[in-house]
């Protein structure tokens, strides 16, 4: 999956090639150039209408200012146009195209080989939308100054005046360009529900935003100090997402839902229904984790690994260089990109971009293409569609070196199968990686490794590969990408 920051895309491109331009009207060889590299989803991010950011409010929040002339020096206020997820409505930003564009978008994608992956956010709807103006009681509100009132905001309503929640969750204040929705009301569940439906007419599938917010148990933890006093907690028993993917893919049965999700709620929301979850765990056990944990994290069930969406680098995420290092940086994308599941690529990721654009602008800084990162990419990319394009099965093997991290993948009755090998330490590491009796090294006498990472070739006896396993020496981070054969 690559990710695109729609906005910013899209006014880049604008600039560049110096004429007005909508998603419909974008070059067919762009949307090629990233199919071609191997991507069969594309995620446009920030697409639906959303409320603004003005001066006055962007003063309120002098960290984001600094995040900004971080991101963007000598930004200008126009430059700065608001959170894509601070949605009003679920209809196409104006700016980005017409009525209808995304049905023709997502055809036109599916034509060239790609599937079309959108933004739905649950847990609130922006400050703006009218939506909190005509049905207050979809949000957590209340009629009296609430007693905690840094998290309302008094809303004059059609409905009266309102003490209306903002959107948080329960470990950070709250974005107070947004309004938390009600998920114990059973009316905001349905009007959601439709809300997904439509969404859902316009793309393959969704992306659900901090999706673990709309569990019960999450509401209580976030909101239970003032839910208990409106006495909200026994009207619903029942958690919404089972029912709302039930219904959602009983009329779009080919749909996929996609869960960003933390606090290890991964797999809970993979048996309501989720297709892929985020995979913060692997994130984070990359960035700061021992390759035992590594190794054990990828020791669940295939079942569930297949689930999980993989990623080192998104729009919420630190620049991955900066993060990881140079070298460190490629030996985790190798690692997530190469094992099962989704995987994760993020817009100027492949460049070797270093910095981080706040969702709020419409622009970026220019910056120059790193050409060592961007050849590591192909490669990369070269090894894994091929993996791909075969019903390939894939195995976790152990090595005699606890730094070095190996898995293969292997087709039934086959004597091709891909290796992946990684130094994932800070120092040089040697050892064997025992590779499993498969029925490919009984009678074969010599088999070619190609390392398609490296452009090196070594030949290897069966008998010897299916004794003592490939003995490897690798420097810092380094790797091997081999493709097995016979001779």
């Amino acid at each position: 999956m690559y990710e695109i920051n729609t906005r910013v895309w899209l006014y880049s491109l604008q600039k560049k090639l110096n004429k007005d331009l909508t998603l419909m009207t974008i070059p067919d060889e762009l949307w090629t150039s990233i199919i071609e590299k191997g991507f069969d989803w594309i995620w446009l991010m920030g697409v639906w209408e959303h409320s603004s950011l003005p001066q006055e409010e962007l003063a309120k929040h002098p960290g984001l200012t600094k995040e900004i002339s971080n991101s963007l020096p000598n930004w200008n206020p126009v430059d700065v146009i608001g959170s894509p997820y601070s949605i009003i409505k679920y209809e196409l930003n104006p700016q980005l195209g017409l009525p209808g564009d995304l049905k023709s978008l997502k055809q036109k994608l599916n034509d060239l080989g790609a599937k079309l992956m959108l933004d739905f956010v649950p847990n609130h709807f922006g400050s703006a939308s009218e939506l909190v103006l005509t049905n207050p009681e979809y949000f957590i509100s209340t009629d009296n100054r609430p007693h905690y009132q840094s998290l309302f905001k008094q809303v004059e309503t059609e409905k009266g005046i309102q003490w209306i929640a903002y959107g948080k969750d329960p470990y950070f204040p709250p974005w107070t360009d947004t309004f938390q929705l009600n998920y114990f009301n059973e009316n905001t569940r349905e009007y959601m529900i439709t809300v997904l439906n439509k969404v859902v007419s316009e793309c393959d599938g969704v992306r659900c935003d901090m999706a673990m917010l709309c569990l019960n148990d999450i509401i209580q933890q976030t909101w239970g100090f003032y839910l208990e006093q409106k006495r909200h907690f026994d009207t619903l028993s029942s958690e919404f997402w089972p029912d709302a993917i039930k219904t959602i893919k009983s009329n779009f049965p080919e749909i996929r839902f996609l869960a960003e999700v933390y606090w290890n709620l991964g797999w809970k929301l993979q048996q309501m229904g989720f297709d892929y979850t985020y995979d913060k765990d692997l994130y984070d056990l990359l960035e700061n984790g021992s390759t035992e944990k590594i190794q054990t994290h990828l020791s669940a069930d295939k079942s569930y690994l297949m689930k999980n969406m993989r990623f080192i680098e998104n729009h919420d995420e630190r620049r991955a260089h900066n993060v990881f290092g140079h070298e460190k940086s490629i030996a985790a994308a190798i690692i997530m990109g190469t094992v099962p599941g989704l995987s994760l690529y993020h817009q100027g990721q492949l460049e070797g971009e270093k910095i981080k654009i706040p969702v709020q602008l419409r622009q970026k800084q220019s910056e120059k293409s790193d050409p060592l990162i961007q050849e590591a990419y192909d490669r990369i990319l070269e090894f894994t569609n091929q993996i791909k394009s075969h019903d390939y099965q894939w195995a976790l093997l152990s090595t005699s070196n606890s730094n070095i991290l190996a898995w293969k993948w292997h087709a039934p009755n086959s004597t091709k199968s891909f290796l992946v090998v990684v130094n994932y330490a800070s120092f040089q590491s040697q050892g064997n990686v025992f590779l499993p009796l498969h029925s490919e090294f009984s009678n074969i006498e010599q088999f070619d490794l190609y390392d398609i990472f490296n452009e090196k070739k070594y030949s290897r006896k069966g008998a010897d590969l299916k004794e003592y396993g490939l003995f490897v020496d690798l420097q810092p981070f380094q790797n091997h990408l081999f493709i097995v054969e016979p001779n």
